[in-house]
């Protein structure tokens, strides 16, 4: 089967604020080595998750791990890119 990594991919909800923070962090320590989010319900992004999507991107490219997020709406793209997010938007795959 060569070099496929099995990876499961973790629907975000509508809300990404402060409340989701905590089980969100918990999410993404199980999650080692492969990151693949699934945007496309997120209707907003809070300072704290966009912080904790930062540092899973960042922890993915130093462990040489895969981090990428899918079917970004349109409300989190504008939302990332306000933060200055917009490296996010163009992660895929291997870091």
């Amino acid at each position: 089967m060569g070099g496929v990594s099995l990876m499961s991919v973790l629907m975000l909800p509508e809300l990404l604020d402060t409340k989701y923070a905590l089980p969100f962090s918990e999410l993404l320590k199980k999650e080692e080595r492969e990151f693949v989010l699934d945007g496309s319900q997120v209707g907003r992004v809070g300072g704290l998750c966009f912080q904790m999507l930062v540092s899973a991107y960042r922890t993915a490219q130093m462990q040489g791990a895969g981090f990428e997020i899918r079917n970004i709406s349109d409300a989190m793209r504008e939302n990332l890119q306000l933060m200055g997010g917009d490296f996010l938007l163009e992660a895929k795959g291997d870091a």
